[in-house]
């Protein structure tokens, strides 16, 4: 049987557009810092003494990614820390997701060497090379496989587990978690959120 369209829990949009930016912030960091003081450049920098300009493309990609990177880290620290709506859960099996972090480093060495603001061609090529990115990445479902989050400490997961009360049903999904997760005889807070699942110590109700 084929389907042409995945069985899984579908991660929101909106939710997938704030986590994708998030993972490109060292690009727009990267190309930032190489137009200050660019001849296009004309929002005033720093000090008054120093002199130096940045262009309105440039301060908009860092304030946009920089708001998606805090946004992102804060909802998902509060989630792994959220109880209302969470399973109890048992971890039988646990297996880290492990991405290839060249489709996201490459990225960053283009910005180092090619991409600039200085044409509206060059702002254009970005444009379409962050949408292509990101159809890309949503289509193959690594969004999740972000490398800002594991400078949060969150991981990937793929896990089996049973519920409380239902052991004799095992269930396989994937999971965020921040910290090490492993497969044990204790409890642990499991929680589905906007298509994605978190797995976390268990918080005091």
């Amino acid at each position: 049987m084929i389907t042409t369209r995945s069985q899984e829990t579908s991660v929101k949009l909106w939710v997938e557009l704030f986590i994708f930016i998030t993972s490109y912030y060292p690009l727009f960091l990267i190309l930032f810092i190489r137009d200050i003081g660019s001849l296009t450049a004309t929002v005033p920098f720093g000090l008054p003494s120093w002199d130096v300009n940045v262009s309105y493309w440039a301060l908009f990609g860092i304030t946009i990614s920089s708001f998606c990177t805090l946004f992102t880290g804060q909802i998902m620290r509060s989630l792994f820390t959220k109880s209302e709506g969470a399973d109890e859960i048992l971890i039988t099996k646990v297996k880290a997701v492990r991405g290839d972090m060249i489709n996201y480093t490459l990225p960053f060495l283009i910005g180092l060497f090619a991409f600039d603001y200085k044409s509206w061609q060059s702002i254009l090529s970005l444009i379409i090379f962050l949408v292509f990115m990101f159809a890309f990445s949503r289509k193959d479902k690594i969004i999740l496989l972000n490398p800002m989050f594991l400078l949060m400490g969150i991981r990937l997961y793929d896990i089996d587990y049973k519920k409380i009360g239902q052991p004799n049903k095992e269930i396989s999904a994937n999971a965020l978690c921040m910290g090490i997760a492993t497969a044990s005889n204790k409890k642990v807070s499991f929680l589905e959120n906007s298509g994605i699942n978190f797995i976390s110590a268990l918080v005091s109700r």
